[in-house]
């Protein structure tokens, strides 16, 4: 059975509307159903529910659109919190019969991320209640076992090297503070090769300090930028760099 994106949003919002207690019920059937729906279109299973808090099926389309199979370089992830997005990275890759790794950067600290959001929310109290008390780390291991072609950078981005020679496509989910976000920008962008992507989560959210950064990265480098493409729904910008690929 095939469903489109916008009847699978349908569906999601009328089970959304049910009570609870019908909710509960039919959860089991709902994440089978997605699951089976999930590996129908990529040939893996989906990682544990609530370990991909992003939509990471948004970064895989859009990197089979621009093909950015071709364009030389790993893919870096800078934040990667419980996993969830790493593991379908990986596993997207390996289905490929890619032999690019992923590059997952994070300091597993949830306490280093002191950033405001505009409910007054610090970052840091968002993942602690998210975690309910399991190890970041732990989670994020458990969920990426297996996974041969997942490379773990555990540090501050301000402090690490990427080991990488050069990069197809970077997503940077880590610190929102301004600082950090500009410094992860120019840790991919230095190695992003033309024709490549850097893209960030939580563009025109609720952390408006951070669309503002990336406006004004984006302002500061317009002559090097072939394309710039904002998933609404998913709250992600994707920044293409000029240039064919060698």
């Amino acid at each position: 059975m095939n469903i489109s994106r916008g009847s699978a949003l349908a569906l999601d919002s009328i089970r959304r509307a049910m009570p609870r207690q019908v909710r509960s019920a039919l959860r089991p059937a709902w994440l089978w159903g997605r699951d089976m729906r999930f590996r129908a279109r990529y040939g893996f299973p989906l990682p544990p529910p609530g370990t991909d808090l992003v939509g990471y099926e948004g970064l895989i389309e859009f990197f089979r659109a621009r093909r950015l199979g071709n364009v030389p370089g790993d893919l870096v992830e800078i934040g990667a919190f419980r996993g969830g997005g790493t593991y379908k990275l990986a596993k997207f890759l390996e289905m490929q019969g890619s032999d690019k790794k992923v590059y997952t950067i994070d300091c597993f600290d949830i306490h280093a991320d002191q950033t405001e959001n505009l409910e007054g929310l610090r970052m840091s109290e968002i993942y602690e209640a998210k975690l309910e008390g399991s190890s970041q780390r732990q989670v994020f291991d458990r969920v990426t076992a297996g996974a041969t072609n997942i490379v773990v950078i555990a540090g501050d981005s301000k402090e690490v090297e990427l080991p990488c020679a050069e990069v197809s496509f970077g997503f940077i989910d880590g610190n929102h503070a301004d600082d950090y976000v500009t410094n992860d920008f120019y840790l991919v962008w230095g190695k992003l090769s033309p024709g490549g992507v850097i893209a960030f989560h939580d563009y025109e959210y609720d952390l408006p300090n951070v669309t503002r950064t990336i406006d004004e990265l984006c302002v500061r480098h317009a002559e090097e930028i072939a394309e710039i493409h904002v998933d609404a729904q998913r709250h992600v910008i994707f920044i293409r760099k000029a240039g064919r690929p060698r």
